[in-house]
């Protein structure tokens, strides 16, 4: 059999390296879809800001109903959920940014250094007349191999599976304070509605002359109205709560998922 030089077979055997590295990059990539899921998941964001301004507009709702003392103390309650108001959507925008940011961690492409790869081209060979020797070749080889490194399946998993890992905890932490928000107005929504309806019941009770019955028709199509609102609402609330519930138990999984899956690949 033919023997190539040994300047030559160095050379060949670089150039094999190279493509080992360039096909390395195509490992198929696993739960990358299910993060992804999770990440574009915001329904229970969504109907939770849409509750928390409810909330902080009871007053405006309730005012037309109220006595002169339960008047005096909503006002006081009003200025706190306006106080607070800002530091509920803080904390609702940074589950939100969390979740954009895991979303990005798992695009498809995210990993993907085949480009900076391909634009390296072909492996090169040693001139030594020009001042490039074995121990160059070498070299451009073991460096394209560290920019592998930065990309492919195995980095992406162990990133995610990372940020999942130390994300859980405080994530699950800031739903759970969610989720007491999400019980205050529901406890709110309560009182709004006995409020309301309360008077209502009085107002219908006395409207009994007959100068008053056209109050009375309309006062009790207000009552139903506003009875089913508040059961709408309430509902509204239990949806909303379960919804975090379940992105906190999918973000837990996930977590524990990709956890177990880095740490098989750590011991191979």
């Amino acid at each position: 059999m033919f023997a190539l030089p040994a300047r030559h077979r160095r050379t060949l055997c670089l150039r094999l390296c190279l493509v080992a590295v360039l096909c390395g990059c195509t490992t198929p990539r696993t739960d990358l879809a299910q993060v992804r899921a999770l990440a574009a998941g915001t329904d229970a964001l969504n109907a939770f800001s849409e509750l928390s301004q409810r909330h902080v507009d009871s007053y405006q709702r309730a005012r037309p109903f109220l006595s002169p003392a339960e008047d005096a103390r909503e006002r006081l309650l009003d200025a706190q959920r306006h106080a607070a108001q800002a530091d509920v959507a803080r904390l609702t925008q940074a589950v939100r940014l969390y979740l954009q940011a895991l979303g990005r961690l798992a695009q498809a492409d995210a990993y993907d250094v085949q480009p900076e790869l391909a634009g390296a081209g072909a492996a090169i060979r040693a001139w030594p007349g020009s001042g490039i020797d074995d121990r160059h070749v070498s070299a451009y080889t073991l460096l394209l191999q560290q920019l592998s490194r930065l990309g492919g399946a195995a980095s992406q998993q162990a990133h995610l599976a990372q940020v999942l890992h130390d994300g859980d905890a405080p994530l699950q932490a800031l739903l759970a304070a969610l989720d007491n928000l999400l019980l205050l107005y529901d406890k709110s929504g309560d009182n709004e509605r006995d409020i309301v309806l309360g008077l209502l019941d009085v107002d219908i009770a006395y409207a009994d002359t007959p100068q008053q019955r056209l109050l009375a028709v309309l006062a009790k199509n207000m009552q139903q109205s506003k009875a089913e609102e508040y059961r709408l609402i309430g509902l509204r609330h239990t949806l909303a709560r379960r919804k975090l519930a379940a992105l906190g138990c999918e973000h837990a999984q996930l977590a524990a998922a990709l956890t177990t899956t880095e740490a098989r690949w750590t011991d191979r």
